[in-house]
C-alpha cells in the first residue's frame, strides 16, 4: 500500500499503473480542490490546527523533492505529474492523508519538507520495482508465444525442430534424412539449424511473429540503453523474417533464450533478460549497470529476471543463477522431454 500511494502521488506514471495489482485501487473520493485550505500558499511546516496535506503541499513536496533529483528523472517526472488537474491532485492528496490516518504512510511531520525527503527516498525505489514487474510480464509473454509456438509444432520449440518443421520455418532447402530434431548427445541438446541459434533468429521466425505480435515485449522497462533501437524494430516489425535472411536485430531486444528449455520440463528455464555475465547459465552472474556491455541501467549486480517452462515468471536474485543456483540445478536435473540427459544451460543472448 506504502508503494501504491506513493506512485499514485508520482502523478500516475503510465508505467507506475501496473503496480495497482498489488492491492484494491478503486477510490474515486471527490474532494473540493479550491477550497480556503488548498488555496493558501505552500508551507513547510503546519501549525498545531493543520492537521492533513492539501493539494499544494502535496504539488510543492514533488517540486522539491524533483530538485534532489538527476535532471533526466526530474524532467520525467515534472512531466507526468498531473499539476494542471485539480481533481486528481486533490484525489491524490486525500489517498496520502488516508494513509497517514491509518499508519500505512509514516512521517515525522505533516510538512512539505516531510514529504518532500519522503518522495525523494521512496520514488527510485518504487520506480525500479514497478519496472522490474513490467519486465517479469513481458517475460511472462514470451513464454505463452513460444509455448504457442510448440503447440502447433508437436510440442517442438525452434530449436527442437525436425526437417520437415525446419523446411516450413526456416529453410526450404533441408533434406529429410537431416539430424534437425535429433539428440546431440551434449546434455538434451538437438540439433538445431543455424538461423536459430541466435535469439534474434527466433524471435524472427514467421510463426514466432505471429505468437509475439508486436516487438514492444522484447524490450525490457529495465534496459533504457534499448529503447531507442526497440522503437525501430516496431517500425521494421514487418519485414522481418528469419528464413527470409532478415532475423530480427539484436540491439532492441532485451530477452535470451535458454536451448535446454523443453516443453516436457517444467522446471527448465526458458528465458532471461540479457544481463548475464556468460553465455551459460551455470557460468554466469547477473551483471549490473556498470558493466558496459551486458548490464541494464535499472538492474543492480545480482538482479535479473526469468521466466520458467511452466510459464512462472520472476524476479530473480544470485541465487538462482550460477554452478549452485536453486533454480540452475533444478533446470539442469530436470528428466523427460525430446532428449534425455541433463538440461544445457546454454543461452542464446541478443549479443
Amino acid at each position: 500500500m506504502r508503494k501504491y500511494i506513493l506512485l499514485n502521488l508520482a502523478g500516475l506514471f503510465v508505467f507506475f499503473l501496473f503496480t495497482c495489482m498489488f492491492i484494491s485501487c478503486g477510490k474515486s473520493g471527490e474532494s473540493n480542490p479550491e477550497s480556503e485550505e488548498s488555496s493558501k500558499s505552500p508551507t513547510t511546516t503546519v501549525g498545531p490546527k493543520a492537521a492533513k496535506f492539501t493539494p499544494q503541499m502535496v504539488v510543492a513536496a514533488f517540486e522539491k523533492a524533483a530538485d534532489r533529483m538527476p535532471p533526466e528523472s526530474k524532467a520525467d517526472m515534472m512531466k507526468e505529474m498531473p499539476l494542471k488537474d485539480p481533481a486528481k491532485m486533490a484525489e491524490m492528496t486525500e489517498e496520502l492523508n488516508e494513509s497517514l490516518a491509518s499508519g500505512e504512510v509514516e512521517l515525522k511531520e505533516i510538512s512539505v519538507d516531510a514529504l518532500a525527503d519522503y518522495i525523494a527516498t521512496e520514488l527510485p525505489k518504487a520506480r525500479g520495482t514497478a519496472q522490474r514487474v513490467k519486465c517479469v510480464n513481458n517475460l511472462s509473454h514470451i513464454s505463452k508465444a513460444m509455448i504457442g509456438f510448440s503447440q502447433d509444432n508437436a510440442g517442438r520449440l525452434p530449436w527442437q525442430l525436425t526437417p520437415v518443421q525446419v523446411r516450413n520455418h526456416l529453410d526450404a532447402s533441408v533434406v529429410a534424412n537431416s539430424n534437425f530434431g535429433r539428440a546431440a548427445g551434449v546434455d538434451n541438446l538437438m540439433f538445431m539449424h543455424q538461423k536459430v541459434f541466435s535469439v534474434g533468429g527466433v524471435f524472427g521466425m514467421a510463426a514466432m511473429k505471429a505468437e509475439l505480435q508486436t516487438p514492444k515485449i522484447l524490450v525490457s522497462p529495465c534496459d533504457k540503453g534499448r529503447f531507442a533501437a526497440n522503437e525501430l524494430l516496431q517500425r521494421d516489425w514487418r519485414n522481418y523474417n528469419t528464413k527470409g535472411g532478415k532475423p530480427i536485430p539484436h540491439d532492441g531486444l532485451s530477452y535470451g533464450l535458454c536451448f535446454g528449455a523443453d516443453t516436457q520440463r517444467p522446471a527448465t528455464i526458458l528465458g532471461t533478460t540479457r544481463n548475464l555475465s556468460a553465455d551459460e547459465l551455470a557460468k554466469s552472474i547477473w551483471a549490473g549497470a556498470e558493466d558496459a556491455k551486458r548490464g541494464m541501467a535499472g538492474l543492480q549486480m545480482g538482479q535479473g529476471q526469468m521466466v520458467m517452462m511452466d510459464g512462472s515468471a520472476k524476479q530473480s536474485s544470485k541465487d538462482d543463477i550460477g554452478e549452485a543456483g536453486r533454480r540452475v540445478k533444478a533446470h539442469i536435473n530436470s528428466r523427460g522431454g525430446q532428449a534425455k540427459g541433463n538440461a544445457s544451460t546454454r543461452m542464446a543472448l541478443p549479443y
